[in-house]
C-alpha cells in the first residue's frame, strides 16, 4: 500500500534535534560570553591583553551575532517541522475520520496560547471548567506546584558583582544559572526584569502587583523575553528554579507557574516577535483568559473571569507543602 504524506514521528524527532542543537549554541555562547568577560575583569585569569580585547570586542560585534542567527534558524526550522508534524497528524486524522460520519474534528476551539492541558481533555464547557481545553482551576493548583530548594546568597560575599548588583537570596539552581551568564547577558537579564515590571504596569496597572492580571502579564512576558533571549530551556530552568525559593502560597505558585508557561509558549510559537509584539501577544493572552489569575476563592481561575479590582490574596491561602509558613519574602514574588 502506497504511503502518502510525511511520517509524523520522524518529523517530531527532526524538530526536537533542531530544538537541543539550538539550545547547545545558546549554552556555547553563554560559556564564551563567561570566559571572555572573566578575561577582561581579570577576574578568575583567563586571557588578557590587547589581543584579548580586539577578540572580545569581534565575538561581541560580529561572531556572537552570527551565532544568534544560526540559533534562530534552528528554532525557525523546528518550529516549522513540528507544525508541518501536527498538520499532518490532523491531516491523517480528518482522512480517517471523514468516510461519511460527518464527525466532529475535536478540536476545542479554543485560543491555544497556554498549555499544561492533555490534548484529549474533554471540550465540554461546565461550570467547573467554562473554558474547554484548560485545565480546572483546582486542577491547576494541584499540577503547578514545585519542591522547596536549598537557598543561598547570590552574588557571593566575594564576587566582584557585589560591586553592582545588590545581594539577595536565591535558589541555588538560580544561583548556578546566573553565574553562567557574562557581563553582556547579566546586563540583558536585568532589563528584562526591569522591563517586565514596566510594561505590565502600563498595560495593567496595579497597585498590589500580585495575584492579578498586572501579576499575570509581568510573568508570562518576563518569560516570553527570556525565551528570546536566552532560551526556552534556559528560560524554563530558571523562571521554574525562581519558584523554588520557600514561602510562596500555593495559588501564587501554580498562578506563576502557569504564567511562566504561557508566555514561553508564546515565544517558541512566535520566534521572529520583537519584544513589542510578544507584549501585545500576552496582552491578547491575559485579555483572552489563556493566563490565570487568584479568584476571590483562593484558585488560579483564567484572567478574563475575574475583574481585576476582585482578584484573592494567596497570602490568605495555607502554604504549599513543604514550604516555611515563616517565610514570606513579597520581594521575589513579584519578580
Amino acid at each position: 500500500m502506497p504511503f502518502y504524506g510525511a511520517d509524523v514521528e520522524q518529523l517530531k524527532a527532526l524538530s526536537k534535534t533542531l530544538a537541543n542543537g539550538a539550545s547547545l549554541l545558546t549554552s556555547r555562547a553563554r560559556e564564551l560570553d563567561s570566559l571572555i568577560g572573566q578575561g577582561l575583569t581579570g577576574h578568575g585569569g583567563g586571557w588578557q591583553g590587547q589581543d584579548a580585547k580586539r577578540f572580545a570586542a569581534d565575538w561581541q560585534g560580529r561572531l556572537r551575532p552570527l551565532l544568534e542567527r544560526t540559533t534562530r534558524g534552528l528554532e525557525e526550522a523546528s518550529q516549522s517541522v513540528l507544525t508541518n508534524a501536527d498538520q499532518q497528524s490532523s491531516a491523517s486524522t480528518e482522512g480517517a475520520g471523514s468516510g461519511g460520519s460527518g464527525g466532529s474534528s475535536g478540536s476545542s476551539g479554543g485560543s491555544g496560547g497556554s498549555s499544561g492541558s492533555s490534548g484529549g481533555s474533554d471540550t465540554t464547557k461546565t461550570a467547573a471548567n467554562p473554558n474547554p481545553g484548560q485545565p480546572t482551576p483546582q486542577e491547576i493548583l494541584d499540577q503547578y506546584q514545585v519542591s522547596d530548594a536549598e537557598v543561598t546568597k547570590w552574588p557571593g560575599d566575594w564576587d566582584p558583582l557585589r560591586f553592582v548588583v545588590d545581594q539577595r537570596e536565591v535558589t541555588e539552581k538560580e544561583a548556578e544559572l546566573l553565574n553562567g551568564l557574562g557581563p553582556f547577558e547579566m546586563n540583558a537579564f536585568k532589563d528584562i526584569h526591569d522591563d517586565a515590571f514596566s510594561t505590565a504596569d502600563d498595560r495593567f496597572p496595579s497597585a498590589d502587583r500580585n495575584d492579578d492580571q498586572n501579576d499575570a502579564f509581568r510573568h508570562a512576558y518576563w518569560n516570553a523575553l527570556m525565551v528570546k533571549e536566552f532560551g526556552a530551556d534556559w528560560a524554563e530552568d530558571y523562571a521554574t528554579a525562581h519558584e523554588q525559593l520557600p514561602g510562596n502560597p500555593a495559588p501564587r505558585e501554580a498562578m506563576d507557574l502557569y504564567n511562566n508557561e504561557v508566555g514561553r509558549n508564546v515565544a517558541i510559537a512566535n520566534p521572529d516577535a520583537s519584544a513589542e509584539e510578544l507584549a501585545d501577544l500576552i496582552e491578547e493572552a491575559v485579555n483572552n483568559g489563556d493566563t490565570v489569575v487568584v479568584g476571590q476563592d483562593l484558585l488560579p481561575h483564567p484572567s478574563n473571569e475575574v475583574p481585576m479590582d476582585q482578584t484573592g490574596d494567596a497570602n490568605n491561602a495555607e502554604p504549599a507543602p513543604g514550604e516555611d509558613p515563616e517565610f514570606n519574602d513579597e520581594s521575589r514574588t513579584t519578580s
